[in-house]
């Protein structure tokens, strides 16, 4: 079942996913020294790094061209300009990306021409991407960040190597990782994983040291981390790329293809779960021809034990999966791997085919519902007449859960009303333990509420 309103309604009552904008500005932070630049008017900036705010529990500075009335008349290219040359002279980036909204999409702003006529300061760069608010959801706004920094950067080192007469080799191990929409420690992880099997990695973008640790209080000062500018450049020498998650890193990887017609690039679903990670190793031994070290045998092995040791109380567990497109794909494939039953996989905005690609890659009941591009209306309709037993999502799907009076285990993007939850990894295996255990957790704490004190369980073993 595909979804929309079984009703159809005029209104989108919440909507399941962020807008493009917050992506671009993710995507940008991952760049070191990488600021970006909303180009639009002054409220969408402040909400959209607002919600990265939250969700890091952080400070987030983004700086506007702040669009007036005049802009949306005449075009808001003297606002653009204006813009730059405050943002070098104040905060002096590495590499400056400035991403449309709704506002300057509308007006029909010509950012690539304009982008061209920018006086951009020596060893700088300044990246371009088109992400309307109103056309898909975070996820296509952060993957087209991430080509277009790879088609702007890596494509124009590639068309220099090219030309030269010694142009630079691509390196037979070295391994361009494009991680999609993860948590810096979720990027820990698949960087761990991949440095096991390539002697070079290049992450893009890396939110790791950038996200995971304090703004420095000088505006001017960057984070540690992210993606250096000269490895971006270099994306070209890389014999091999490894995509994760289809709806956020598919036009990255196109891009990368692009600039290294010679690399080969994998694509595959976020590594959540046992099956998900096992793909993920797999692809690793075949880019790099190596055999898997000891340790991931080991933890593979622990996660799969742990997992007997709870499937009695996982077991036939209806589930609702409500998050983004790659986080809910991930997610279902681990309740399959953990003996539970999707009963229902509801996203936002996803690019076309991703019903089709879910089924074929997951061995979802045919009676699981997945609706595509739905509101949390639409969501809370179809779990009121087939119930269910856990809700695996975002924040936002709380109300949802304790409407339905069932445990709702938070992944995804925005959590924003539990502490530090964005430090604790759900990628790779040990990852999927520790959602394993939050999940069983979870029910145990569904299954006692309301219980008197003197019918409470000490111990549930022995």
């Amino acid at each position: 079942m595909t979804g929309n309103a079984s009703q159809p309604r005029s209104l989108c009552i919440d909507p399941l996913n962020p807008c493009a904008p917050i992506g671009a500005m993710y995507a940008a932070f991952g760049v070191h020294g990488g600021l970006p630049l909303s180009h639009g008017a002054s409220g969408c900036c402040r909400f959209q790094r607002m919600e990265l705010a939250k969700h890091f529990q952080k400070t987030v500075h983004v700086p506007s061209t702040l669009l007036r009335d005049r802009a949306a008349m005449f075009g808001g290219e003297l606002e653009v300009v204006e813009a730059v040359e405050n943002v070098f002279r104040l905060y002096d980036p590495e590499v400056l990306v400035i991403s449309t909204t709704c506002l300057s999409e509308t007006i029909g702003d010509d950012m690539g021409g304009i982008a061209d006529r920018l006086e951009v300061p020596k060893n700088k760069s300044v990246v371009w991407v088109s992400t309307p608010g109103y056309a898909g959801s975070q996820l296509a706004g952060y993957g087209a960040t991430v080509a277009a920094l790879i088609r702007q950067l890596g494509g124009s080192a590639s068309s220099v190597a090219a030309t030269s007469s010694a142009p630079a080799a691509a390196s037979a191990r070295r391994l361009c990782l494009l991680p999609g929409w993860l948590n810096p420690c979720d990027v820990d992880v698949a960087v761990g994983y991949a440095e096991a099997f390539f002697d070079e990695v290049t992450v893009l973008p890396d939110a790791r040291g950038v996200f995971d640790c304090k703004t420095p209080d000088d505006p001017s000062c960057y984070a540690p981390g992210g993606t250096p500018r000269t490895e971006i450049e270099r994306v070209s020498q890389c014999s091999c790329g490894l995509a994760l998650g289809y709806e956020a890193t598919a036009e990255s990887a196109c891009a990368l293809r692009e600039v290294a017609p010679a690399t080969t690039v994998a694509e595959l679903p976020l590594p959540l779960g046992i099956t998900a990670t096992d793909r993920m190793i797999a692809a690793l031994v075949d880019l790099s021809g190596r055999e898997a070290p000891s340790w991931i045998v080991r933890e593979r092995k622990q996660v799969i034990d742990c997992l007997m040791q709870v499937a009695d109380q996982l077991y036939g567990k209806r589930i609702l999966v409500c998050c983004d497109a790659d986080q809910a794909a991930a997610a279902a494939s681990f309740a399959v791997d953990a003996g539970m039953v999707p009963s229902c996989i509801a996203v936002g905005d996803t690019t076309a085919g991703f019903e089709d690609r879910l089924r074929s890659e997951v061995a979802l009941p045919k009676d699981c519902a997945v609706l595509t591009g739905v509101d949390r209306q639409t969501v809370e309709e179809h779990v009121a007449s087939n119930p269910v037993d856990l809700v695996l999502g975002d924040t936002r799907n709380k109300r949802l859960a304790a409407r339905e009076g069932v445990a709702l285990v938070r992944i995804g993007f925005p959590v924003v009303d539990r502490p530090l939850s964005y430090t604790e990894p759900i990628a790779g295996y040990r990852g999927a333990l520790a959602l394993l255990r939050r999940i069983a957790c979870a029910l145990v704490d569904a299954g006692e509420r309301g219980m008197a004190p003197e019918d409470l369980s000490i111990s549930r073993y022995f």
